[in-house]
């Protein structure tokens, strides 16, 4: 099976350009979105990127989170406890 190739596609800002790696088919469509755009729409599409990458953060420390907790819980049932009770008389 291929992998993708990611390319960088440079987003145009005021003050500088920001680099974006992604599969060919989302360059090509982010490409065509940022040819024809107004300052507003910059903005608002800004404003969109802004919170698709807050919200790809939160999954990934969401996901970490689980598969720690997860490993714990199997290394609980893995070790043997008994509680501690009265000792046997010999």
């Amino acid at each position: 099976m291929k992998k993708a190739r990611y390319k960088i596609t440079a987003v145009p800002l005021k003050n500088s350009t920001v680099k974006i790696y992604a599969s060919p088919k989302i360059a090509v469509a982010l490409h065509e979105l940022v040819k024809d755009m107004n300052l507003y729409q910059g903005v608002r599409f800004s404003e969109i990127l802004d919170a698709v990458y807050e919200q790809g953060k939160k999954n990934g420390a969401r996901f970490a989170f689980e598969t720690v907790d997860t490993k714990i819980r199997e290394a609980q049932k893995a070790i043997p406890h008994r509680l501690p009770g009265r000792p046997r008389k010999p």
